[in-house]
Formats: C-alpha cells, structure tokens, sequence
C-alpha cells in the first residue's frame, strides 16, 4: 500500500513488469540479456560478415538423402558417389572462406564497373576506326574461343552443382558467371568484326573442331567433360586446363595482339583476365586450405595433377603454337609455351602443391 492509501504502485514501471513478465521493451532496471540469433556458426565470439550471413549452409543437398527423392533416385546415387564419397576429405568445408568474400550484391557490382569499361572502349575505338585490326589473326585465335569459354562454363557449373559448401559453391557459381560474360563478349566481338569483313565469323567451328592448335584445349574441354568425381573435376579445371587456358587465350592474347597493333583485343582479354585470377586466388587458397586440414590431401591433389600433367603438356604445345604463328622473333612458340608454363608452375606452388614431386607419381593413371 503507498502513503495515499491505495494499492496501486508508486512506480508505473514496476507495475507494467508485474502485468507483463514476459516483454522485453527496455524499462528502467536491468536489461535481460539479448537472444543469440547466429547460432549456426557456433561460438563464432563476434558478428559474423555479410559475406558469411548470405553464404553459411546454403547447400540444401548436404544432408543424408540430398535431394527430396529416393534414396535410389539417380541424383541422389549421384551425389554420394562422385561427393559424399571423393577421396579428398575435409572435416568442416564450411570453414573455408573465398579470398574476395563475393556475394552477389558484390559481384554484380565489380562485373558492371567492368562492363561499363568494355562498353566505353569498344564505342571509343569505334569511333577513331581502330575496331576492326588484324582480322587473320582474331578469326583464328579470338573466334573460336567462344566455344572453349562454353565448356569452361559447363563444367564451372558441375563444380558449383557438386560443391561440398556453399562457400565453395559460390565461388564456383560466380566461376560460372565469369565464362558466361566471356562468351557474350567474344560472340559480340565477332559479330562486330563481321560487320566489316564479309564472311567473319563463319569458320570458327571449324578451327576448334580441326585445326592442330586448337586440339590440345578441345581435348582438355572434351576429357573435363566424362569426369565426375568433384575432387579430380576440381583439379581438372581450376588447377589445370583452365588455368592454362587462360593463360594462353586471355594473357598471352594480350601480348600478341598488341605487337599486331590490335590493342583494343588486347585490352578486352586484360579485363578478362582479371576473372581468370579472381578463379586462381580461391582455388589456391580452398587448396591449401584442404591440404592444412589433412595432410594426406597434398599427395591425393598432386597425384590428380599428375594424371593431368601430360595434357597440361598438350595444350601448351598446342596453345603457343597457335599465337606463335602469329607473333614476332621476340616472342616465339617456345617463348609463349616457357612463359605459359612458368606460369602455371607458380600457381602451383601458390597453392601449395609439390609439383616436382607429383610428376613422378603413378598412383593414378594418365588421361591420356
């Protein structure tokens, strides 16, 4: 009772906690503790980032029936035998984190500052009569192309459908984007060349499908495609043929284009490029990042890279003869090929991989 005589509380406060025990609007007097509300990433001891929110456990096929079907449907044996049961083991894929940390939002972003770029110097060439250069040499080393950025995306599309964590996962979807881009821009290029020479463009099937240079990438395009395990289509494509790819068809391009005085081809395969590293940066870093979890994955991964070391062989050969005979005395064939597989060799041990080493291992059979 207070000093008027009624029964109601001096404190209006203290009335409206005994009324309502169970709100949590902030009232005089302590403040319960608020809810943990990212539970998921266990005792994570901070905020987790945007990129970590929009990305954590978004694979919806990890878990022990992965797709909603039976358990003898054909994607469901699918999955087990070419994921859930690949000899490259992780204990937690979800701690592994992409270099860039892209999310959607970020990545669309980059790419139309990029294409807002391509746009600009495509309209500016144009405009001084410097877009259409050297038609001999991008029929045969630009055109065909397309179809080797198709397979490259087909197969980043694999990778992403069969990821183990949807960190992976996006890496290798926003992989997927990256080719899709590239092959717009060369089926533009093309067309925009053919504006100006009659018959442009039209033989480009025909030197992929059959013309000596062209067959060491094809090849490797055509192996990437009857491989299922995720853990050798990973180091088919992203420690291997793409990698060399793009070495050859976007770094070296540039270097040959602009001694033919076609700089505005060269400055398109520079900002593809930039993909092209983008691809490196995480797949070295999920390699290493598989090898310092299990130590037994470094002779696993090295013994991949071996198996497709004598087609990383075919398509340097290949690949440089191809701007070789294009290219000046200064930069000949063996030049491009040294260059190329200089290279390829630094990515390799970026990765953390004992490239002299697997060379010499037969613990799987070649490709070839």
């Amino acid at each position: 009772m207070n000093l008027s005589g009624t029964t109601t509380p001096d404190d209006p406060t203290r009335q409206f906690r005994e009324e309502n025990p169970t709100d949590t609007r902030n009232t005089k007097g302590p403040r319960r503790p608020s809810l943990k509300t990212w539970s998921a990433f266990g005792d994570l001891g901070r905020r987790p980032s945007e990129y970590e929110i929009v990305t954590h456990k978004m694979n919806h096929t990890l878990r022990d029936t992965p797709l909603e079907l039976g358990s003898d449907s054909h994607g469901n044996l699918w999955l087990v035998r070419h994921r859930d049961r690949i000899k490259l083991s992780v204990k937690d894929w979800n701690a592994f984190r992409d270099p860039d940390q892209l999310t959607y939002r970020k990545y669309v972003t980059c790419q139309d500052k990029s294409e807002t770029y391509l746009d600009a110097i495509i309209q500016e060439f144009d405009r001084i009569g410097r877009a259409e250069s050297r038609p001999g040499f991008l029929q045969t080393c630009l055109t065909p192309s397309r179809y080797l950025a198709h397979g490259l995306q087909m197969m980043s599309a694999y990778l992403q459908q069969l990821a183990p964590s949807s960190y992976v996962g996006n890496c290798a979807a926003f992989q997927t984007a990256d080719q899709l881009r590239r092959v717009q821009r060369v089926a533009y290029r093309t067309k925009q060349l053919d504006h100006a020479y009659p018959d442009f463009g039209k033989t480009e099937r025909i030197a992929w499908e059959q013309l000596p240079e062209w067959q060491g990438l094809r090849k490797g395009i055509e192996r990437l495609l009857v491989t299922f395990d995720w853990d050798d289509v990973f180091v088919g494509l992203n420690l291997v043929v793409k990698p060399l790819a793009d070495e050859l068809t976007l770094r070296q391009f540039a270097i040959v284009a602009r001694q033919l005085d076609a700089e505005l081809d060269a400055l398109l395969a520079d900002n593809l490029f930039l993909d092209a590293e983008r691809s490196r940066r995480w797949s070295a870093a999920l390699t290493r990042f598989a090898i310092a979890d299990n130590c037994a994955n470094r002779q696993h991964l090295d013994a991949l890279v071996a198996k497709w070391n004598p087609l990383a062989d075919e398509i340097v050969k290949t690949g440089s003869r191809l701007l070789g005979s294009f290219s000046s005395a200064q930069n000949s064939a063996f030049q491009i090929a040294a260059a190329a597989r200089q290279a390829w060799q630094n990515f390799l041990h970026e990765a953390g991989l004992q490239t002299e080493s697997a060379e010499h291992s037969n613990e799987y059979a070649s490709i070839d």
